[in-house]
């Protein structure tokens, strides 16, 4: 395998396939919102919030605070959660 990288890089690598791993609920929650002709404000308001926690997400791991991570990926499932509400 490769070398684990180090640094500002290594947190980049990290965050993108934690955000690779998040984009696989995220698109099947939106996919079958869409199919199931359920999307409603709280489905894009879900939506919204999952984008801008995530693109917070991303900054902060590449910062390297890890608490506040924690807090902006805690905001992004909240969000997918919001999506997913409309579905039960």
């Amino acid at each position: 395998g490769l070398a684990e990288i180090k640094g500002w890089g290594g947190r980049a690598r990290r965050a993108h396939f934690n955000m690779v791993e998040n984009l696989v609920l995220f698109a099947a929650l939106v996919l079958i919102v869409a199919v199931t002709n359920k999307a409603n404000a709280t489905t894009a308001a879900g939506a919204a919030i999952f984008f801008w926690a995530r693109l917070a997400y991303a900054v902060i791991y590449l910062i390297g605070i890890p608490w506040l991570r924690t807090l902006a990926w805690a905001v992004s499932v909240i969000g997918m959660a919001m999506i997913a509400s409309v579905l039960l």
